[in-house]
């Protein structure tokens, strides 16, 4: 859905007002359910006197208790849209009040069609009518407004709960103004001083605290995390967005970073309250602002600030999760890869199973790997990653927590869905691998992360995590998904690039994938494409479904054309999915790169790569462990 608050939009508004003039049409409300049909035209309204611009100064909703009008939400959308449940509450909030209900409709019309501006009609959230981008101009991000304009009505709010407070408050004011006749018919004729509503939601304060994207068109607000909100526009421009970020800089921001990704622009500023993350997604003229309140762990670190001493050489270990079940069956996925960097720290990426095994393997390895340089509390894991959150990812940080802390742990880094949109996914038409208590990760991991003594960091589309040699960049979070819904857990997974330079300035990149989908590839390859390749790619989802998008996911492989492919697979139930199309791009004739596969394998089994990959695979090391 999206709204256009552009200044040709008032022009057109005021056009298409002008000299409307309004008669009296008696034509009986019919009921539907929603939605109605898209062709429904609304009657005029009723109303001899007019003001100077030819708007109504009363409006006639209701007349010998038959609607007089039709109510309005914007096309194409879910019915769990907020946009959606907004307008079908005006509707039952009328119905409750005085029980007569207005008929339904969506904004849709044809390319050589015009709305028509003579019609009564209650515009619920950011539909494409003119009048809409009026009554919303020079409001600010946490507002909402009831508001006449011309023959229509607007109810609106940017978030979706100024908007059903708006549609609540709508409801109120037909209640205020309704009047029963002598036959026991209700009429409803409401001031249009009484339609002219604007007011901060006292739950928006987030969304107030940054100024209007002015030219741009608003789609949609969206709750990314529990400490995170974000504004999507549309209709943006590099140049548009340049400007915006200068606005919020002489709004009291101060910018942080900047960074440009494949042409995506990605700004962090902040002053004493929020931190702002804002991001431009050029290919789809998108500009999305993630608003969370400020603490020193929402500044992530200069590149400038990152200064070490190097004690070792980086290499990067795929670990095997493989392991039996008490069915006596093969359990073959989970992930967990170890990243040793130059300055001897480390940095881990999931974790696999809530087992102690699993949790012995990772203390081992690390120990091992570190033993020449450091012991115990001055072994340092720089940063946890934890991709999303399914048991066989997050289960060993968050189940077998204490068997870390003999090590210091600095950081968990991750950007879990929230449970009200996980259970709006769990509960919406489209399939997906949930399950009771699945996606509810957030709160376990932050836990995790404070018994460690870590910061939890909530991290965002392209943002770059500077640890020693290697630079971790963020690509894709639910935060570039949302508001549509989610179709699989999996498609909340971050998508990170490691790109890891010695000291002679070579350089290689590996793609850490964790179980991120086909829908979200479709996003990382229009905005990346071939600057997506990479020397190492860790294989997505252990190889399973795609969950919607073979293609999408097959085109990403393409795009990386990697040398050393990292399955994170047991080789029990690797030959069942390496025939998949979507994977075998990675190694058949598709890709000319390739030289090697590794597969995860039987628990504890190790696929060691020096880091930057030096192009010769005899310098992988692999440590197979037997069943």
């Amino acid at each position: 859905m999206k709204l256009n608050i552009r200044l040709i939009a008032l022009l057109l508004s005021l056009i298409m007002t002008l000299g409307i003039l309004a008669s009296c049409a008696d034509v009986g409300g019919e009921q539907t359910e929603e939605p109605a049909d898209q062709t429904t035209e609304a009657p005029a309204i009723t109303d001899e006197e007019t003001s100077a611009d030819n708007a109504p100064k009363t409006y006639d909703i209701i007349v010998g208790s038959e609607a007089m009008g039709t109510i309005i939400r914007p096309k194409d959308l879910g019915s769990d849209d907020p946009a959606v449940v907004a307008a079908v509450k005006v509707r039952n909030g009328i119905e409750d009040k005085v029980n007569v209900k207005f008929k339904m409709a969506d904004d849709f019309k044809k390319a050589t069609e015009e709305f028509d501006a003579s019609t009564l009609e209650i515009l619920v959230g950011p539909t494409a009518h003119p009048q809409v981008a009026e009554a919303i101009a020079g409001l600010s991000y946490g507002d909402y407004t009831i508001k006449a304009v011309g023959n229509k009505i607007v109810v609106f709010g940017f978030t979706s709960d100024a908007l059903s407070y708006a549609a609540n408050e709508f409801s109120r004011i037909v209640k205020e103004y309704s009047a029963e006749t002598a036959d026991g018919k209700i009429n409803v004729s409401i001031p249009a001083e009484a339609l002219n509503v604007v007011e901060e939601h006292k739950g928006s304060k987030l969304y107030s605290a940054v100024p209007v994207f002015e030219g741009a068109t608003f789609s949609a607000t969206y709750q990314t995390n529990l400490d995170c909100e974000e504004i999507i526009l549309e209709d943006v421009t590099a140049e548009g967005y340049n400007a915006y970020i200068s606005k919020l800089e002489s709004s009291g921001f101060t910018k942080y970073t900047s960074n440009d990704m494949s042409g995506n622009l990605f700004t962090t500023l902040y002053n004493k309250d929020y931190t702002l993350n804002v991001g431009y997604y050029k290919p789809y003229d998108e500009c999305r602002i993630i608003m969370e309140p400020f603490t020193e762990k929402t500044l992530i670190g200069l590149e400038s600030d990152n200064k070490y001493t190097a004690v070792t050489t980086s290499q990067v270990t795929l670990v095997g999760c493989e392991y039996t079940n008490s069915s006596g069956s093969n359990v073959g996925n989970g992930l967990c890869m170890i990243f040793r960097l130059a300055d001897g720290s480390f940095v881990i990426v999931d974790g696999s199973f809530n087992r102690a095994t699993n949790a012995n393997n990772i203390v081992n390895i690390i120990t091992e790997q570190a033993k020449e340089y450091a012991t115990g509390k001055d072994i340092r894991i720089a940063a946890w990653f934890i991709s999303h959150s399914h048991g066989d990812h997050n289960g060993t940080l968050n189940g077998q927590t204490a068997a870390f802390k003999k090590f210091t742990v600095e950081r968990v880094i991750a950007n879990f869905m929230t449970d009200a949109e996980r259970e709006r996914s769990m509960g919406s038409s489209y399939s997906g691998n949930w399950s009771s208590g699945e996606g509810g990760g957030d709160d376990s991991t932050r836990n995790a992360a404070a018994a460690l003594g870590a910061d939890f960091i909530p991290c965002h589309v392209g943002q770059r995590f500077y640890f020693a040699d290697t630079v971790f960049e963020i690509l894709y979070t639910v935060e570039s998904y949302g508001p549509t819904v989610v179709n699989a857990l999996n498609t909340s997974t971050i998508l990170v690039r490691a790109i890891t330079t010695d000291a002679k300035g070579n350089s290689s990149t590996m793609m850490v994938m964790g179980d991120v989908t086909g829908p979200a590839m479709a996003i990382c390859n229009k905005m990346y494409g071939n600057d997506m390749r990479s020397q190492i790619v860790q294989v997505a989802h252990h190889g399973y479904t795609t969950w919607g998008n073979d293609s999408a996911m097959a085109s990403a492989y393409k795009y990386m054309s990697p040398e050393i492919v990292l399955w994170p697979q047991g080789t029990s139930a690797f030959p069942t999915y390496k025939e998949k199309s979507y994977n075998k791009v990675l190694w058949d004739g598709t890709n000319k790169n390739f030289q090697q596969l590794y597969v995860a394998g039987w628990n504890n089994t190790q696929h060691i790569v020096p880091l930057p990959y030096s192009g010769d695979p005899a310098s992988i090391t692999s440590i197979i462990t037997k069943k």
